[in-house]
């Protein structure tokens, strides 16, 4: 259980990092309408990529994005819902942008949503995030009606040897039952949110996020392996992509 315990010393510190934050680079080139290829659904082209995150679209897009997202963000909560719909009809069905998602956690609420998230690897992964966002406000309200006791004793080192910390968040925040509703059963769930090797695998990307990165805050985006500044919601993000197609 050693990577537990790593990771929980900076998930258990509870929203280490700032959600709705601004970035401090520029990224980006423009391309041409000769670079639009429809030729299949890219939409349904979900891969996982070395760095962790799971990538929506065409592997040869002119335009990669990538979004470093927490489930526990209200601001990364708002860019989903108003990103989905223009993003992948208006970008990503043209072969123009490949999304890739990659998580930030920020407390073990966020680590416990993120295990369920990628629980059954790509193919389901974008529809559970955005109904994980979309539930995030009632996991919220869930969560506070619980046992404010028995939350602070799930943080305890015994809590996180024995596995039950993750468990005991998504319990308490109503997750389980959430995903069991979109494939995932409770034994599954259980099974993913005591997974070291996941656990470990998002300790590993939030490290690189921080060191290699310097992304301090969430939603933060790179456009073709750059950080963009000014970007924390989709208006501002469908505004640098506007000025990338030509």
């Amino acid at each position: 259980m050693k990577s537990v315990l790593k990771i929980s010393a900076i998930a258990l510190g509870m929203t280490l990092a700032a959600c709705g934050g601004e970035t401090s680079a520029n990224g980006g080139a423009a391309v041409s309408d000769a670079e639009v290829d429809t030729s299949q659904n890219w939409v349904e082209v979900v891969s996982k990529t070395e760095d962790g995150g799971f990538v929506m679209g065409n592997p040869d897009a002119p335009i990669k994005v990538v979004e470093y997202a927490s489930l526990t963000c209200p601001a990364c909560a708002s860019f989903s819902e108003q990103s989905y719909e223009p993003l992948t009809e208006n970008y990503i069905s043209q072969g123009l942008v490949s999304f890739e998602i990659r998580n930030f956690v920020r407390d073990p609420l966020d680590l416990s949503a993120a295990l369920l998230a990628r629980c059954n690897g790509e193919g389901p992964f974008f529809q559970l995030n955005e109904r994980l966002f979309m539930n995030q406000n009632n996991m919220f309200e869930t969560i506070q009606t619980a046992d404010q006791a028995q939350l602070q004793a799930l943080t305890t080192q015994e809590a996180l040897q024995s596995g039950q910390t993750f468990i005991g968040f998504a319990e308490a925040s109503g997750l389980i039952e959430l995903v069991g509703g979109m494939g995932i059963s409770d034994q599954q769930a259980r099974q993913c949110l005591t997974d070291s090797a996941a656990i470990e695998e998002l300790e590993e990307m939030r490290n690189r996020a921080l060191n290699q990165l310097n992304i301090t805050g969430t939603p933060s985006f790179l456009i073709n392996g750059e950080l963009v500044s000014g970007v924390s919601s989709w208006a501002q993000l469908d505004a640098r992509l506007q000025e990338m197609v030509q």
